[in-house]
Protein backbone atom coordinates (compact mmCIF):
# COMPACT_ATOMS: atom_id res chain seq x y z
CA UNK A 1 0.00 0.00 0.00
CA UNK A 2 2.77 2.44 0.92
CA UNK A 3 4.61 1.59 -2.30
CA UNK A 4 1.50 2.45 -4.32
CA UNK A 5 1.14 5.80 -2.55
CA UNK A 6 4.81 6.60 -3.16
CA UNK A 7 4.48 5.63 -6.83
CA UNK A 8 1.41 7.85 -7.19
CA UNK A 9 3.20 10.76 -5.51
CA UNK A 10 6.27 10.26 -7.68
CA UNK A 11 4.14 10.09 -10.82
CA UNK A 12 2.32 13.28 -9.77
CA UNK A 13 5.62 15.07 -9.20
CA UNK A 14 6.91 13.95 -12.59
CA UNK A 15 3.76 15.15 -14.32
CA UNK A 16 4.01 18.47 -12.55
CA UNK A 17 7.63 18.94 -13.62
CA UNK A 18 6.74 18.02 -17.22
CA UNK A 19 3.90 20.54 -17.11
CA UNK A 20 6.19 23.28 -15.76
CA UNK A 21 8.78 22.47 -18.44
CA UNK A 22 6.13 22.56 -21.17
CA UNK A 23 4.84 25.89 -19.89
CA UNK A 24 8.34 27.40 -19.95
CA UNK A 25 8.70 26.37 -23.58
CA UNK A 26 5.52 28.12 -24.63
CA UNK A 27 6.29 30.73 -27.23
CA UNK A 28 5.22 34.03 -25.72
CA UNK A 29 5.97 35.83 -28.96
CA UNK A 30 2.74 34.46 -30.44
CA UNK A 31 0.83 36.42 -27.78
CA UNK A 32 0.16 40.14 -27.47
CA UNK A 33 -0.50 42.68 -24.77
CA UNK A 34 -1.07 41.60 -21.21
CA UNK A 35 -1.14 37.92 -22.15
CA UNK A 36 2.40 38.26 -23.47
CA UNK A 37 3.53 39.95 -20.24
CA UNK A 38 1.93 37.20 -18.15
CA UNK A 39 3.57 34.53 -20.31
CA UNK A 40 7.05 36.02 -19.92
CA UNK A 41 6.63 36.39 -16.16
CA UNK A 42 5.37 32.80 -15.82
CA UNK A 43 8.34 31.53 -17.82
CA UNK A 44 10.71 33.42 -15.53
CA UNK A 45 8.91 32.07 -12.45
CA UNK A 46 9.39 28.52 -13.73
CA UNK A 47 13.08 29.21 -14.33
CA UNK A 48 13.45 30.71 -10.84
CA UNK A 49 11.74 27.64 -9.33
CA UNK A 50 13.98 25.32 -11.33
CA UNK A 51 17.05 27.21 -10.08
CA UNK A 52 15.63 27.37 -6.54
CA UNK A 53 15.92 31.15 -6.54
CA UNK A 54 13.20 31.90 -3.98
CA UNK A 55 13.83 35.64 -3.85
CA UNK A 56 13.47 36.03 -7.64
CA UNK A 57 10.45 33.76 -7.65
CA UNK A 58 8.76 35.84 -4.95
CA UNK A 59 9.45 39.09 -6.81
CA UNK A 60 8.10 37.63 -10.03
CA UNK A 61 4.98 36.39 -8.25
CA UNK A 62 4.36 39.94 -7.06
CA UNK A 63 4.87 41.23 -10.61
CA UNK A 64 2.45 38.62 -11.93
CA UNK A 65 -0.20 39.63 -9.40
CA UNK A 66 0.19 43.30 -10.40
CA UNK A 67 -0.03 42.50 -14.11
CA UNK A 68 -3.12 40.36 -13.53
CA UNK A 69 -4.70 43.13 -11.45
CA UNK A 70 -3.80 46.27 -13.37
CA UNK A 71 -2.76 45.40 -16.93
CA UNK A 72 -5.17 46.16 -19.76
CA UNK A 73 -4.46 46.31 -23.46
CA UNK A 74 -5.94 49.82 -23.52
CA UNK A 75 -3.39 50.93 -20.92
CA UNK A 76 -0.57 49.32 -22.91
CA UNK A 77 -1.75 51.13 -26.04
CA UNK A 78 -1.83 54.43 -24.16
CA UNK A 79 1.68 53.82 -22.78
CA UNK A 80 3.04 52.97 -26.23
CA UNK A 81 1.46 56.08 -27.74
CA UNK A 82 3.08 58.18 -25.00
CA UNK A 83 6.48 56.57 -25.64
CA UNK A 84 6.16 57.21 -29.37
CA UNK A 85 5.20 60.84 -28.73
CA UNK A 86 8.14 61.33 -26.33
CA UNK A 87 10.60 59.70 -28.72
CA UNK A 88 9.38 61.86 -31.60
CA UNK A 89 9.88 64.92 -29.40
CA UNK A 90 13.43 63.78 -28.60
CA UNK A 91 14.02 63.18 -32.30
CA UNK A 92 12.90 66.71 -33.15
CA UNK A 93 15.20 68.18 -30.50
CA UNK A 94 18.11 66.14 -31.85
CA UNK A 95 17.33 67.30 -35.41
CA UNK A 96 17.59 70.88 -34.21
CA UNK A 97 20.90 70.15 -32.50
CA UNK A 98 22.12 68.34 -35.62
CA UNK A 99 21.28 71.32 -37.79
CA UNK A 100 23.06 73.62 -35.35
CA UNK A 101 26.12 71.35 -35.44
CA UNK A 102 26.04 71.45 -39.25
CA UNK A 103 25.83 75.23 -39.21
CA UNK A 104 28.71 75.48 -36.72
CA UNK A 105 30.71 72.82 -38.63
CA UNK A 106 31.25 70.54 -35.60
CA UNK A 107 31.97 67.05 -36.99
CA UNK A 108 31.88 65.21 -33.65
CA UNK A 109 28.47 66.72 -32.80
CA UNK A 110 27.20 65.96 -36.30
CA UNK A 111 28.08 62.27 -35.88
CA UNK A 112 26.67 62.20 -32.37
CA UNK A 113 23.29 63.50 -33.47
CA UNK A 114 23.23 61.34 -36.61
CA UNK A 115 23.66 58.29 -34.40
CA UNK A 116 21.04 59.45 -31.89
CA UNK A 117 18.52 60.19 -34.64
CA UNK A 118 19.07 56.77 -36.21
CA UNK A 119 18.52 55.07 -32.84
CA UNK A 120 15.39 57.10 -32.17
CA UNK A 121 13.99 56.30 -35.63
CA UNK A 122 14.56 52.58 -34.96
CA UNK A 123 12.87 52.92 -31.58
CA UNK A 124 9.86 54.69 -33.11
CA UNK A 125 9.49 51.96 -35.75
CA UNK A 126 9.74 49.23 -33.08
CA UNK A 127 7.16 50.96 -30.87
CA UNK A 128 4.79 51.56 -33.79
CA UNK A 129 5.06 47.90 -34.81
CA UNK A 130 4.29 46.85 -31.24
CA UNK A 131 1.36 49.27 -31.17
CA UNK A 132 -0.05 47.79 -34.38
CA UNK A 133 -0.08 44.32 -32.82
CA UNK A 134 -2.27 45.64 -29.99
CA UNK A 135 -4.76 47.54 -32.15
Amino acid sequence: MIKKILKIQLLGALLLSVNVTANTQTNCNNLTGCKKKVCHIEKNIAIAKKNENRSREKGLQISLEKVNTYCTDDKLIEDLEDKIKDTKKDLQEDKEEYEKALKDNRPSKIEKYKTKMAEENKKIKRLEKELQTLQ
